[in-house]
């Protein structure tokens, strides 16, 4: 979780099994931006501790004796002011995936993507919630960091910090970053190209074959400064291409520029 000012989201986790609940508060709690507020075994202590504890999101997970996730998630979902709901299984099925968009819940994860899925889901969000809830500018504009490297992205962000009227989303891989802007509008992406899982080139071919991200300017961050990576790059739509080490003025000059432009064309 990286956006500066937002208050902690706070957490209910609920699954049936106690080893997972006690693996999912390690791998949360050490995040400063997270409180987990309580763990419920079965839906029906969900519904009881959500009315309890009022969390921001719900992590549910599907599979479970008695009332099972999805039949939770549709009561939770039919309060007044329902905290997020993000749904989880070890089953993904389009069974599954169809009966939890029908309620309409914030988000779906199978647990094999736990690790890498989670964290920037639940950043963006708290990111989509956070006008209403902590009061932020519903006009925020979003700076989209993409580089399997933290060091990296922390480089990044320390540019990039100061554009006025924005703030910062993160993604250590392709895949995570196709996640976030299905579920948050994105401004700019700052895009490296050798990652695991998806390589920058097929990010950036994913945006420019989806109208919907179409026109999402993408700054290209990387170490390859050979001339097939930089025509492959701009050929198939980036904005900018710029090799690491990068000059931390250019780049923070580029990136206003381009969400300036962005904001122009609105």
């Amino acid at each position: 979780m990286n956006a500066e000012s937002i208050k902690p989201v706070r957490i209910l986790l609920v699954d049936d099994s106690p080893e997972f609940l006690e693996a999912s508060e390690r791998f949360l709690s050490p995040n400063p931006k997270i409180i987990i507020v309580g763990k419920a075994v079965s839906g029906k202590d969900a519904l009881r501790l959500v009315e309890e504890t009022k969390p921001d999101l719900v992590l549910l997970d599907i599979a479970m004796p008695g009332m099972n996730g999805l039949e939770a998630a549709r009561e939770i979902k039919n309060r007044t002011h329902p905290p997020l709901v993000v749904m989880l299984t070890l089953y993904d099925n389009p069974e599954y995936r169809t009966a939890a968009g029908d309620i309409r819940v914030d988000g779906f994860i199978p647990k094999s993507d736990f690790g890498t899925a989670l964290l920037p889901m639940i950043q963006a969000l708290v990111s989509k919630m956070s006008p209403h809830h902590h009061g932020e500018e519903t006009n925020m504009k979003k700076i989209l960091i993409v580089d399997d490297s933290s060091t990296m992205r922390r480089m990044v962000r320390a540019a990039l910090h100061g554009i006025p009227q924005t703030g910062f989303l993160e993604a250590e891989n392709g895949l995570a970053a196709i996640e976030i802007i299905s579920l948050e509008p994105v401004s700019l992406m700052v895009l490296d190209l050798n990652m695991p899982d998806m390589h920058g080139l097929e990010v950036l071919k994913f945006l420019k074959d989806h109208q919907k991200y179409h026109d999402i300017p993408v700054i290209v961050l990387t170490t390859r400064g050979d001339d097939t990576s930089r025509d492959a790059a701009l050929s198939g739509g980036a904005s900018l291409y710029v090799t690491k080490p990068f000059d931390p003025r250019m780049l923070k000059h580029e990136a206003r520029n381009l969400i300036d432009r962005e904001v122009s064309d609105d």
